[in-house]
């Protein structure tokens, strides 16, 4: 069984729900040449106020990753259970 994931819509929902707890995080992306490969690499940066305090991250799953982490993190921190 195959299970296809929208991984985009999924960091949406999660800023969204950041959001509604008073939380928001934005996501900028910056692109280079790798220098190993000469491919294009993309990098990911989440932050809340400063981007350069940012989360650095190479694929679009650790994204989701880290802001779920940051949910929980929140959830904890606060007691909540919803």
């Amino acid at each position: 069984m195959v299970i296809i994931v929208n991984i985009q819509k999924s960091i949406n929902k999660v800023l969204l729900a950041l959001k509604m707890k008073g939380h928001e995080y934005f996501i900028n992306t910056q692109q280079f040449k790798s220098k190993k490969s000469g491919k294009t690499v993309t990098k990911y940066i989440i932050y809340d106020d400063d981007p350069r305090d940012g989360i650095e991250c190479y694929s679009k799953v650790k994204v989701l990753e880290n802001l779920v982490f940051l949910y929980k993190n929140l959830l904890y921190e606060r007691g909540d259970s919803s």
